[in-house]
């Protein structure tokens, strides 16, 4: 039997086992090796195929993901024991500004593996990679176990957990259209309009900045379906799922369809979006500065992932507690 060598670029560290590898070429075995492990450790739909993580690290508009993966001889073969990414992301700000950042994701370590400090290793190395090509700062959320961690060791600010309201379908709704995104309806003069009038309301901190081209792509991500749903002010991304047997609206997104800096009650909205879905209840989680909705809070205990924001700054340059952002919510994860 042969143990394996490190492959050509793969980088290796005094005292830890194994090797690193960028992730910077177009190998199909290591976006297999990545959907296979995160399928093993995170099991999600998504992770039946490569194509969810070609989606997410190869079509991006904004650029290719920075990845890592870290990889250790298993007899005469190799084993990937960690995994890592950040996506590239524009933010815009108050004033019409612009920044550069990135997203995380995809923070996943072998069972058996994780004292080994693999996981911050090679985090600390991809944000010092997206510093020098002059990214600014990172969002990402983490669950309760990992975040006292990423805060002490990986320099990341923990905001909060995210505001979780659920709003029940019965009440007035509100006149609106609804239309199943897919592949047809994307390369439409529908949806061209749409992009052309969404997020351009002025915003009290970051934001993602889904310009035409960033909003196609997110809406194709493989495994899931989306709807839009339109009042006459309101744009509201929504997707189904299910608690157990009970159906339910995921809103996802809400999109003003005014420049103005009134704020908007998506309530009635969601109720016409949830009772087009014929769910038993719409679930939102996140905060919009532009949006409120009025819905039952429900206990943290109840929850079944809650989830803290975090912010890390990329650019030593900026001050990471005067990071703020003024909206996010489920699309701009990857949760669904």
């Amino acid at each position: 039997m042969t143990t394996p060598e490190a492959p050509q670029g793969a980088i290796v560290h005094d005292g830890v086992d194994g090797w690193t590898i960028d992730g910077s070429s177009d190998d199909p075995d290591i976006l297999a090796e990545a959907t296979a492990l995160l399928d093993a450790e995170l099991p999600d739909p998504r992770f039946v195929s490569t194509e969810y993580l070609r989606w997410a690290y190869r079509e991006n508009p904004l650029g290719r993901a920075w990845e890592r993966h870290q990889q250790l001889p298993a007899g005469d073969d190799t084993r990937l024991v960690a995994h890592y990414a950040l996506m590239p992301r524009r933010f815009r700000g108050p004033g019409g500004a612009r920044s550069d950042g990135a997203w995380s994701l995809n923070a996943v370590v072998r069972s058996g593996y994780q004292r080994a400090r693999h996981f911050t290793r090679i985090g600390l190395e991809i944000y010092e990679e997206a510093a020098t090509l002059g990214r600014s700062f990172v969002v990402g959320v983490t669950n309760e176990k990992s975040t006292g961690a990423v805060v002490k060791y990986m320099g990341w600010r923990l905001v909060g957990p995210l505001p979780v309201r659920v709003v029940p379908p019965l009440g007035r709704g509100c006149r609106t259209t609804h239309t199943e995104v897919d592949a047809d309806w994307l390369d439409s003069s529908d949806f061209a309009d749409l992009a052309a009038t969404v997020d351009r309301h002025p915003v009290a901190g970051w934001s993602t900045d889904y310009r035409a081209d960033v909003l196609r792509w997110r809406l194709a991500c493989p495994q899931t379906t989306y709807w839009i749903h339109r009042s006459d002010d309101l744009a509201v991304v929504t997707t189904r799922s299910r608690l157990g047997p009970v159906p339910a609206c995921v809103v996802l997104k809400m999109f003003p369809l005014t420049s103005g800096t009134a704020t908007i009650d998506a309530t009635k909205a969601i109720r016409s979006a949830t009772r087009a879905h014929r769910a038993a209840f719409a679930v939102y989680a996140g905060f919009n500065g532009a949006v409120t909705v009025r819905g039952i809070r429900p206990p943290r205990r109840l929850q079944p992932s809650p989830l803290n924001l975090i912010i890390r700054r990329l650019d030593p340059a900026l001050d990471q507690d005067s990071i703020t952002l003024d909206t996010f919510e489920f699309l701009d994860m990857d949760a669904y």
